[in-house]
């Protein structure tokens, strides 16, 4: 954002320019395979929004991407970067995942979370305003021609970026999966599976869709024409909602930005190069750059994808749209708002405390110089700051009405179910085992997992389980007890292990309260039983 030494500038100049921008986004590229539909358009919706598309139950896409946080992650993980040390400078900030699952779907220690849900080395991307992009992630992974993941053919030739982003994360075991899961491990699960079992507050479209008892079989058959659903097939569906997600209601777009903001904008329009890049009207040009975040070779960024050195460290421009909602900026999530990138940008000409990395930055197109060289003058920030922010905010995304409404996820209701009370007892070492439950607790799911950490490793164990609540001793009453099992791990605070309760689909246990302990046989523990604290679980 160099300021060309050859103009005066001053604000009376800047706020010359009568009415401000106005301007429409362009025509919305659809791939031809993949036409939008109505019927695929709420299919994609539900699908989008759906926890149990993960194997644990508790990620949806949409659990990443919430509309009044532009689409990205309101949640904030710690990642230690390329060192595996948290709390040093090549730390990112991304999106907390599953808990480490293996094949059998029992929990198993990541070397970087231990039993913690994993976070993603990068932060998440907005979806709102990558239908116009032909290839999608900060990298670039996604890219224009989509192969079915079952068939190995192609399914669109040309404009997949959005299916090929969709099919990554049910497969990932760190976002959305145990170790090894595959689509039709993925396909039989929603054939079985009550559309929204986990969900409130769902969306007229939504609710309307299911309504009458239709399963996600009917779904597919009312958006495909017969009830088959195939890895193809959902990634259409959500890619086909994804499409819809259009934020093009701003004052920019409308033509009603304040004097403040238009002074901003034209700012940036015709004194700076931020627009070489963050190109009108998308405020993207959906390339890839290298801007000296950090050196590259803590993440080599699109040259994972093209081998190209030229690549190395460069990532996707995001797009300024919704700014302010988001609730940290740029790859590594850890830039914190526009004034923060600003001050990133003019590290070198203003001395902000931020650092660049030159040794592999891009240079800025075309013939805009270097990103050492940028300078923008403290006296004209806030104003584009104030056209950043507000004028490039669509007022549907901020109050997430629709196309951006949504449901409340089972994950973000509160109070969490299940939840945890009490304080257990502890154990060798003075530890206290400790419960993992964070699986919900509806009827029929067959796979509720509790789990146990930081016990005695190669101790006994057992789980108890009671209808009553924990009496003063913080011990649950009445109870009975699982099978005991050993506690994998070796010494004290190394020991864990995994239960798996099935819950009945019979109605009649809805909202029955169960309390589940952990009972751990250690020497070192008083009375020889170490415990840990009281998971309270409401059936629904």
């Amino acid at each position: 954002m160099p300021l060309p030494s050859r103009l005066g500038l001053t604000v009376a100049c800047l706020a010359s320019v009568a009415g401000g921008a106005s301007a429409q986004l362009p025509p919305l590229p659809v791939p031809t395979e993949n036409p939008i539909t109505e019927a695929k358009r709420v299919l994609g919706k539900l699908l989008f929004w759906e926890e149990q598309l993960s194997s644990d139950n508790t990620v949806a896409c949409g659990t990443c991407h919430i509309p009044g946080s532009a689409s990205s992650d309101p949640r904030q993980g710690a990642h230690p970067g390329p060192d595996g040390l948290f709390g040093t400078a090549d730390d990112t900030i991304g999106s907390p995942g599953v808990i480490r699952a293996d094949v059998n779907d029992e929990y198993t220690p990541s070397v970087l979370f231990g039993l913690d849900p994993q976070v993603t080395p990068r932060a998440t991307p907005s979806v709102i305003g990558s239908q116009w992009a032909d290839e999608i992630f900060w990298d670039g992974r996604a890219g224009s021609v989509f192969i079915n993941p079952q068939t190995g053919d192609v399914s669109i030739s040309s404009g997949g970026a959005l299916e090929n982003q969709v099919v990554g994360p049910p497969l990932s075991a760190v976002e959305m999966a145990h170790e090894v899961r595959d689509w039709g491990s993925v396909t039989s699960k929603l054939k079985s599976a009550q559309p929204m079992a986990l969900a409130s507050n769902l969306p007229a479209d939504v609710a309307a869709a299911i309504s009458g008892g239709k399963t996600y079989p009917d779904l597919f058959s009312d958006a495909f024409g017969d009830v088959a659903i195939t890895a193809e097939r959902i990634a259409f569906a959500v890619a086909t909602y994804e499409r819809t997600l259009i934020p093009d209601q701003t004052p920019y777009d409308l033509g009603s930005m304040t004097p403040a903001q238009q002074q901003g904008y034209t700012m940036l329009r015709d004194h700076t190069v931020c627009f070489n890049c963050h190109t009108e009207p998308l405020f993207t040009d959906n390339e890839f750059y290298n801007i000296g975040l950090r050196p590259s070779d803590e993440d080599l960024g699109r040259f994972i994808v093209t081998g190209d050195p030229s690549d190395r460290g460069t990532f996707k421009t995001p797009t300024l749209r919704n700014v302010l909602l988001k609730p940290s900026l740029m790859h590594v999530g850890w830039i914190t708002d526009t004034q923060d990138a600003l001050d990133f940008y003019n590290a070198n000409t203003q001395n902000t405390g931020h650092v660049q990395f030159t040794a592999d930055q891009s240079a800025i197109p075309p013939g805009g110089g270097v990103y050492a060289n940028i300078n923008l003058p403290p006296q004209f920030q806030p104003n584009v700051i104030d056209f950043i922010e507000n004028a490039l905010l669509d007022p549907r995304v901020v109050t997430e009405v629709f196309p951006f409404d949504r449901p409340i996820l089972h994950s973000e209701q509160v109070p969490l179910n299940p939840n945890l009370i009490g304080t257990g007892a502890p154990g060798s070492g003075g530890l206290v085992p400790e419960m993992i439950a964070n699986r919900p607790p509806n009827l029929g799911n067959g796979s509720f997992l509790i789990g146990v950490r930081n016990g005695l490793g190669g101790a006994g164990a057992f789980l108890a389980a009671s209808l009553t609540p924990p009496g003063p001793s913080g011990l649950v009453a009445g109870f009975m007890h699982a099978r005991p099992m050993t506690l994998a791990g070796a010494g004290s605070g190394a020991g864990y292990g995994t239960f798996r309760l099935r819950i009945p689909a019979d109605p009649v246990f809805a909202g029955r309260e169960v309390y589940l302990q952990w009972f751990v046989l250690d020497p070192g523990a008083g009375g020889g039983l170490a415990t840990s604290e009281v998971a309270h679980a409401t059936l629904f």
